[in-house]
């Protein structure tokens, strides 16, 4: 019975970790997944550097 309830108690655990998890889906307000190259007007994509930083800089943690 006491082997049945650690198993009980942490399966609920886990469950409760999944159910609390946040994701985002696009269009949702998450901009490390909503950031798009734009192409120019023949549908290339443009030949000049980027920015070095992974994430914009509103996204940023100071």
């Amino acid at each position: 019975m006491r082997r049945f309830l650690v198993l009980f108690t942490f399966s609920a655990l886990l469950i409760l970790m999944g159910i609390s998890t946040t994701s985002c889906n696009r269009g949702y307000g998450c901009p490390a997944v909503d950031t798009q190259v734009k192409t120019n007007r023949k549908g290339k994509l443009p030949s000049k550097g980027g920015s070095s930083t992974l994430f914009p800089k509103k996204m940023r943690k100071n």
